[in-house]
Parts: C-alpha cells; sequence; structure tokens
C-alpha cells in the first residue's frame, strides 16, 4: 500500500478538466485510473480530481479541480489559457510553458508517437542528449506538459534541435 512506498510516488497538478487530463494519461501514457476519494462534479465548494496510476512503477498522477481557491484575481481557466503551449506545440513550436513539465523515462518512445499521431495530437521530439531523446506533449485543455525521455527511438528522426544547448527556436510566451 501507499504507506509502504519509499522516495517519490506522485504528482498533483492543478486541472481545469481533470476527466480530460486523466483521459489522455490512460490513452497516451497507459496509465490506469484508480479510486478518488473526491468523487463530487465541480463546483464552487467541492473538490472535484481524477487519479491515475502507473502500474509496475507504483506511481501516480493527480488531477485536481478545487474551485473554492479561486478568487476575483485567480482563475484556474484563465491560468490554463494563459500557460496553455497547446496551439504554439501543434505550430511546431516550444512554448516557455513548456520547461515545466513532469518528465517521466521509458524503454523507448516509438509506442507513445503512435498513439500520439493515431489521435492527431502535436507534440516536439528532440534530442536531449547524444544518446537521449525527449518527447514533449501537452495534455489538452489542462496546460500540463509531459515530457518522455528514452535512449530508443525507432519511428522517425528527431528535429535537430537539443536541449542541451536550450535552443528552441521562437518562444511565444
Amino acid at each position: 500500500g501507499d504507506e509502504t512506498r519509499r522516495g517519490w510516488w506522485k504528482t498533483t497538478y492543478m486541472s481545469a478538466n481533470p476527466e480530460v487530463a486523466a483521459q489522455f494519461m490512460v490513452d497516451i501514457l497507459g496509465a490506469k485510473r484508480i479510486a478518488s476519494p473526491y468523487l463530487g462534479p465541480p463546483s464552487d465548494d467541492c473538490i472535484s480530481a481524477t487519479w491515475t496510476r502507473f502500474e509496475g512503477d507504483e506511481f501516480d498522477v493527480h488531477f485536481v479541480l478545487a474551485k473554492e481557491f479561486e478568487t476575483a484575481n485567480f482563475s484556474i481557466a484563465e491560468v490554463v489559457k494563459a500557460m496553455n503551449g497547446f496551439g504554439t506545440l501543434e505550430s511546431g513550436s516550444f512554448h516557455a510553458s513548456m520547461f515545466n513539465s513532469l518528465v517521466l523515462k521509458v524503454d523507448s518512445l516509438d509506442e507513445y508517437l503512435l498513439r500520439l499521431k493515431a489521435r492527431s495530437m502535436p507534440y516536439m521530439l528532440m534530442r536531449t542528449s547524444d544518446k537521449e531523446y525527449g518527447l514533449f506533449m501537452i495534455i489538452p485543455e489542462n496546460a500540463i506538459t509531459v515530457q518522455l525521455r528514452s535512449t530508443h527511438l525507432s519511428s522517425e528522426e528527431p528535429i535537430g534541435m537539443s536541449l542541451c544547448t536550450e535552443y528552441f527556436g521562437h518562444m511565444p510566451i
């Protein structure tokens, strides 16, 4: 159970649409949905959350919508709108908000590229070192960037950019 886990075992994100975020984790990254104690629909005084788990790694990713913390100067939807790099990624550019990403190591990027392509979802593929590739994607409607890293890629050539040089071309902010 959770009480026997050591080290980092979960990450939690503020989410404008927890359902879309959880479904992305299932469809694209192969996570499984797990029970969340926050089952209520989003409302001004009720937290709504979806939870997912990568079963082999026992690593959870939680998506929370807590409208009770919104104020006249803070709206979750407005923050997502301001930070969302989805359109920028669709145009082939790297958005500055994508530096804030969940980075996961995988054996190969191939299956994830196939899933993204099958759903016509934008992504950016690049070298992160002379032996490693990075695959960047954004969870729709949530402005959450996921970066997968692997030394194995056979399905296509990465673009020539490198994280080591911190050059991403034009970076709209």
